[in-house]
């Protein structure tokens, strides 16, 4: 499937893939691979692609998202809510949907475009580096396959049945935990993709967690994104 794009680095403004959305149209982010093995996966809409970050899709599509140039720092936003020091992620835990996933750290291909996960079987989710670390202010972003190459469940394969209130814990490398709250799950086209409220300079720590869905038989194309959207509500060590 193909794929591109994601959003930015920090609580900075509206994301740099945003901003570049802005500017120049709309990004989509493919994070569903098509199958050599079969047409897609059996349960198509539990595929979830983002229309800015894009992980891969097809025999290991690609999600990529599009800033041009290198991430500016904006100045941190004003924040509202707890929020913690930046330190980069090493896993995410999410019990509802049966995810315990290491993190990669993703970032730009020479083309300028957002990298992903690998779109092998078992392939991690991955964190945009260029994006806030999970638990400052701002929207950290957080990319996995909805399906592999060799088959048709990946990291995010369930990310469409996430239900408000349900947590997501980021182990980070300071030891500490940063546990959310997923306050909305939202599927998009995504030719519709709302990439500033996805990317947008959140006042408080958000988190958002992408994959691909509206799995097309006869393409085998991911023509949808699932986003679920999700903000700090503790810390404690790991």
């Amino acid at each position: 499937m193909k794929n591109k794009g994601l959003g930015r680095r920090g609580r900075r403004l509206v994301s740099a893939a945003a901003i570049l959305l802005l500017t120049s149209g709309a990004i989509t982010v493919g994070i569903g691979l098509q199958s050599h093995a079969s047409p897609g996966p059996t349960a198509p809409t539990a595929v979830s692609t983002a229309t800015v970050p894009s992980p891969p899709a097809s025999a290991p599509s690609s999600a990529r998202a599009r800033p041009s140039a290198p991430p500016k720092k904006p100045s941190p936003a004003v924040s509202s809510g707890p929020v913690l020091p930046g330190s980069a992620p090493a896993r995410v835990a999410i019990p509802a949907i049966g995810v315990d996933s290491s993190l990669l750290r993703l970032g730009k291909d020479a083309d300028g475009t957002i990298a992903v996960p690998p779109g092998d079987a078992g392939s991690p989710a991955g964190w945009y580096r260029y994006s806030p670390t999970p638990g400052e202010p701002g929207s950290s972003v957080i990319l996995g396959h909805v399906n592999s190459v060799q088959s048709p469940v990946g990291v995010f394969y369930r990310l469409h049945e996430m239900k408000n209130g349900q947590q997501v814990s980021v182990t980070r490398d300071d030891r500490t935990v940063a546990v959310f709250r997923v306050y909305r799950v939202k599927t998009y086209d995504k030719n519709r993709f709302p990439t500033i409220e996805v990317y947008k300079n959140a006042e408080r720590a958000e988190l958002r967690l992408i994959t691909c869905g509206g799995y097309q038989p006869s393409t085998g194309e991911y023509t949808q994104n699932t986003v679920a959207y999700a903000y700090l509500i503790s810390s404690h060590l790991a």
